[in-house]
């Protein structure tokens, strides 16, 4: 009985150290360097960048924090000697479970990157990452390529096929441009576009079929086409991320998996909106993606205060939000409320000044209250004047509004003075048109009262003639346009100022008659 005990003990125990050495393993190495030759120009964010990606690869990647190798401005010897602490990791696992990830965010030429005024060759970079026991290598190089003038090619994003082997085994380099491009930083990022677009990929954006994991090839796809259009919209000079692909694969190398911790920050689908998501207090971009027609865009973020920038065209808007762990929060169109562009610069290029935004605006408020005054004429008489009041309920580019007030006018007859105190109620749609801390408004809807006609004898009428009084109920249409301008930062108060024309409809004696207006006004209003 105690062999077969002690039998057993040995079997689990070898059993045991056998599934240990058959866990998938994951290694990171991941250098950023400011500073390149001579001739160029420092970096801002490379180190970063550097810093960002191993974050995203802990935390949603499957790399422990114990195997992930972050360097900043390394030299060669640095660099190699992280590569040579992977390769000891890597050495207690079986080679086909290891997975090593190679990063690099700094200058470089089409072949070699630089530390400093060392030109590291990628021959020699990537027989160094072959000393490292791996089924599968992934490099990744944020880094200029420009050693001859520009030229672009027509290639498609790549596509990784599946084969028959047990796991997917081979090398895979990913250049955020292509040969003879350079690669770019963003001031608004604080980072490189290439990077700033995988890293967003990673973190859900590129999760094409929803099925909360981002494939190799649905990350390289996304930060394909994101790199291009920021590029090309923001700098006019494109940049266009390569993929070199030696790889046999059973099924899709699956680089995230983001349904695990953090939460969900969830952006309403659409057509041709662009999402800035910030860290609250922060000044660089977490994450950035356009909106899908077909289902919304979800992104992964750890728990806290976001401000989340959406720009359709030139118009933009705002939203705050707090999100708690596990949480999916979903974003409407109704919680943006009024924003701008960037400063692009190519890599080792003096950037144009930062442009800054306001302040957030409050961007769940959808009620508003005015009031004011008009001044202006009619075709009954000359001068017509009044206080008015009203409540809106608004959304970013649409309003609907309830509103009342008072007119007084008033015109001197034959022996008489005619006086008319109105009393009335209004109700309007409007569009909106946000342009900044300024909105144009336009309108029209319909409003309704009583106006009451007062009949006063001058001092040469007959003396016998008494003070007349008649009332009238009046209604007609009306039609508006008004600039808003905002009076604070979070665009809480504002003024009104205006043009208002209507057509007011009475019955006098037998028929039925029209009095035509315009009128000026002003007003000061708050939105809660």
């Amino acid at each position: 009985m105690r062999l077969l005990v002690a039998g057993a003990v040995a079997l689990g125990v070898a059993t045991s150290a056998s599934d240990a050495l058959a866990e998938p393993v994951r290694i990171l190495v991941s250098a950023g360097s400011k500073v390149g030759l001579a001739a160029e120009r420092p970096l801002k964010f490379a180190s970063t960048d550097a810093s960002r990606v191993r974050d995203v690869v802990v935390s949603l990647g499957g790399v422990k924090a114990e195997n992930a190798f972050v360097l900043a401005e390394p030299s060669r010897a640095q660099l190699f000697a992280a590569v040579d602490r992977a390769r000891t990791e890597a050495q207690k696992h079986r080679t086909d479970e290891v997975t090593l990830i190679f990063y690099f965010s700094g200058h470089g030429d089409h072949d070699a990157i630089h530390l400093g005024d060392d030109r590291v060759l990628l021959t020699d970079l990537s027989a160094k990452l072959g000393e490292v026991p791996a089924g599968l290598r992934i490099a990744v190089t944020d880094a200029c390529r420009a050693t001859r003038d520009k030229g672009f090619t027509a290639d498609e994003p790549f596509a990784i096929t599946a084969t028959n082997v047990p796991q997917a085994t081979g090398q895979v380099w990913l250049h955020a441009s292509s040969d003879g491009e350079a690669a770019q930083e963003s001031d608004e990022l604080q980072g490189a576009i290439f990077t700033h677009a995988w890293l967003n990929g990673l973190r859900g954006a590129a999760d094409a079929n929803g099925d909360a994991r981002v494939t190799l090839e649905e990350s390289f796809a996304f930060a394909h086409s994101q790199t291009m259009i920021r590029s090309a919209k923001s700098s006019g000079v494109l940049q266009k991320p390569e993929a070199i692909v030696s790889l046999r694969e059973a099924a899709p190398v699956v680089l995230t998996e983001t349904a695990a911790r953090m939460a969900t920050l969830s952006l309403p689908q659409g057509r041709d909106a662009h999402f800035l998501v910030y860290s609250s207090g922060a000044k660089s971009v977490l994450s950035e993606l356009w909106s899908s027609p077909d289902r919304r865009m979800a992104l992964r973020v750890p728990p806290g205060r976001y401000v989340v920038q959406r720009r359709i065209g030139a118009v933009g808007g705002l939203a705050t939000i707090a999100i708690g762990e596990g949480e999916e929060r979903k974003l409407e169109d109704r919680e943006f409320a009024p924003s701008s562009l960037e400063a692009l610069a190519r890599k080792g290029e003096e950037p144009e000044p930062d442009r800054v935004d306001p302040p957030a605006p409050t961007s769940a408020a959808h009620h508003e209250l005015n009031a004011g005054y008009d001044v202006g004429s009619n075709a009954r008489t000359s001068f017509v004047h009044g206080p008015h009041a009203a409540w809106s309920y608004a959304w970013p580019h649409l309003a609907f509004t309830l509103g009342a007030g008072a007119e007084f006018t008033g015109r001197n007859l034959a022996e008489k003075d005619e006086r008319l105190t109105s009393g009335y109620g209004r109700a309007t749609i409007e569009y909106r048109l946000p342009l900044g801390m300024f909105t144009l408004r336009g309108g029209g809807g319909g409003r309704a009262g009583l106006v009451v006609q007062t009949i006063e004898p001058t001092a040469v009428a007959a003396p016998a003639a008494m003070t007349e009084s008649k009332s009238a109920f009046t209604f007609g249409p009306e039609l508006f346009l008004a600039v808003r301008v905002a009076l604070d930062p979070r665009r809480t108060f504002f003024l009104d100022v205006g043009a208002t024309g209507n057509v007011l409809f009475l019955r006098e004696e037998t028929a039925l008659v029209g009095v035509a207006a315009l009128m000026g006004g002003a007003s000061l209003g708050a939105r809660f």
